[in-house]
């Protein structure tokens, strides 16, 4: 692990070998399907770019992202293959669409009818938010178009309820078979859809799996990809009943020594953490205590005289044989790892493990 603070501030180390290392997994779920890997949102907090620029020893077909920005930002990269947007597209866009050279999402009739480059139609089977309805026929068969190149849905709840994925996949061949010929691309799996669905159809579209999170319970976990540290900046005896941090909510029920990390909510750590949240600091985890704040948050460490300013600290990832999961810490957060690694702030820089 990177163990060199980096201005006396957090800094995460991204595994890219892990990375495609999950997306081999996914992959060996449904054999036959060509990978869609979702990349938006930065991939999910952990660097667009460098992520792709890894996933290519993959072959994938193409790179999913959710605005067109995000698109352009690849494209500048130098990312040739496709890039199909999520965020349904509206005749309006159709010039930025060419521009960038991007399959659009559609789920209107009139942007069907207005748009003359290769796009995928989304189907609405469970999720409502985005897609024509499965049962809305009179909808779907004015979707026909010979620029139809795929159509796909979302499953909502792979994770917590795998008996919803063949209510979604009912609905979504019936769907199907109203837009007329098979479109040459179907894509329905997600992450935790990989292994839920039978069969593959011909696209894969993981996301949280690839980046080190699982919201499932009963499937292996991923490789971790992140790892989340923090440098030790100060370290203070505290007496009992001091207190530590904003609103003196929690006090030393004894004599003890507190350690501050260079880390707070404005690089993406939640301000409210539950009590059982904990850092690894010296192999050992270390109880988070007193609010989170803007710039650092305290640990208690104990009787731990050792700990001294620029130790490293874990928040996410392994130290020695002891590791915090990006789900178990999003549990202390009481979210799901997909927010956590989103919302990792734009001051934590990444460090790019290629080996």
């Amino acid at each position: 692990m990177s163990t060199r603070p980096h201005h006396g501030r957090a800094w995460a180390d991204v595994s890219l070998p892990n990375l495609v290392a999950n997306a081999r997994t996914v992959l060996a779920a449904l054999p036959g399907t060509r990978l869609l890997p979702m990349v938006k949102a930065d991939a999910y907090g952990l660097g667009a770019v460098p992520c792709v620029r890894a996933l290519e020893a993959l072959n994938p077909w193409g790179y999913g992202v959710a605005t067109l920005a995000e698109a352009g930002e690849l494209r500048q990269s130098g990312v040739e293959r496709p890039i199909l947007v999520f965020t349904p597209g509206a005749p309006s866009d159709l010039d930025h669409f060419r521009d960038l050279d991007c399959r659009a999402v559609l789920d209107r009739v009139d942007a069907v009818r207005a748009w003359d480059q290769p796009f995928h139609l989304e189907v609405d089977t469970g999720m409502s938010r985005c897609g024509v309805r499965w049962d809305d026929t009179e909808a779907l068969a004015a979707c026909r178009s010979p620029h139809l190149e795929g159509a796909f849905t979302h499953l909502h709840s792979a994770d917590t309820a795998p008996e919803s994925v063949s209510v979604q996949l009912d609905r979504f061949e019936r769907a199907v078979a109203v837009l007329g010929p098979r479109p040459a691309l179907l894509h329905v799996a997600n992450s935790v859809g990989a292994w839920r669905l039978q069969r593959g159809f011909d696209l894969i579209r993981p996301g949280i799996f690839l980046y080190g999170g699982c919201h499932a319970p009963d499937l292996a976990p991923p490789a971790p990809v992140l790892s989340l540290r923090a440098p030790v900046v100060s370290v203070r005896r505290v007496e009992a009943g001091d207190t530590v941090s904003y609103g003196g909510d929690w006090a030393a029920p004894q004599a003890t020594t507190i350690a501050t990390l260079g880390i707070g909510y404005a690089d993406g750590i939640p301000r409210v953490l539950a009590p059982e949240a904990r850092v690894l600091l010296l192999g050992a985890p270390m109880p988070i205590v007193g609010r989170v704040t803007m710039d650092f948050i305290m640990v208690d460490v104990g009787s731990r005289g050792e700990v001294r300013t620029g130790d490293v600290a874990t928040l996410i990832g392994t130290d020695g044989p002891a590791m915090i999961t990006v789900d178990a810490f999003a549990g202390w957060a009481h979210t799901v790892s997909y927010e956590i690694l989103a919302r990792l702030g734009a001051r934590v820089p990444r460090r790019y493990q290629h080996e």
